[in-house]
């Protein structure tokens, strides 16, 4: 048999899939966690950070990868020691007896993982075939938004992140959605104007100083004060 699949090719998407039958694709589990140790075609995976799921800080996960069969990434893609952010479901038991209740697989039918360095998580977050990156401080806001469905208004009021990374300012919002999106200075002058769906987006160009951003929505608008270093 030859694996034959397709997945939502972004992470939000992963986590909240635009196809019928969503139980498909949906993980189980989305972690930061360190590879530790290998069996097999599967690996040990030392959970650093939970951001959704039941699995738990210090908990070590037996992963199950590829036989050559199976639609699974190969686990040895990552090496000891390796810090990713992994999407994951609960094994289906399709790669042999060595797969047990309580384990896991990751999945290549759509994007189950990211890469995570210095503080930054890059990878396919909101389109398809673009690196994005994010601040791990706020990827459980960005993973919160991804899963997100009908959550109220009032329930989301400050969406809006901007952080500094290496290569200037950031800008995104904790739920993806449509959006027109306009940046004025102190002065009152338009800086940037453009549709934007919230996924991460970089300042450039733009001096330091203190800026008003407008963001308008189908259902509302909200503005906020930022300060750019």
């Amino acid at each position: 048999m030859a694996c034959s699949c397709y997945g939502p090719q972004t992470f939000c998407g992963v986590l909240h899939p635009p196809f019928p039958n969503p139980e498909w694709w949906v993980p189980d589990a989305v972690v930061l966690g360190v590879k530790v140790g290998g069996i097999a075609h599967g690996m040990d995976v030392k959970v650093l950070t939970v951001f959704s799921g039941t699995a738990h800080v210090d908990d070590t996960l037996r992963v199950w990868g590829d036989t050559g069969l199976l639609c699974r990434v190969y686990a040895d893609t990552w090496g000891l020691g390796d810090t990713v952010v992994w999407a994951l479901r609960w094994t289906d038991y399709q790669g042999g007896p060595l797969e047990e209740e309580g384990d896991y697989l990751i999945s290549v039918c759509g994007t189950y993982w990211l890469d995570y360095a210095n503080g930054m998580v890059t990878g396919a977050l909101t389109e398809e075939g673009v690196n994005a990156s994010i601040p791990i401080e706020y990827f459980a806001d960005f993973v919160s938004g991804c899963l997100a469905t009908g959550v109220n208004e009032s329930e989301q009021e400050d969406r809006l992140l901007n952080w500094e990374g290496e290569d200037g300012p950031w800008l995104s919002l904790t739920t993806m959605q449509r959006s027109h999106l306009t940046i004025t200075d102190a002065m009152g002058r338009s800086c940037l104007a453009r549709d934007w769906d919230g996924s991460p987006l970089q300042l450039t160009g733009m001096a330091a100083g203190v800026y008003v951003v407008l963001v308008r929505t189908e259902q509302r608008q909200f503005e906020r004060k930022i300060m750019l270093h």
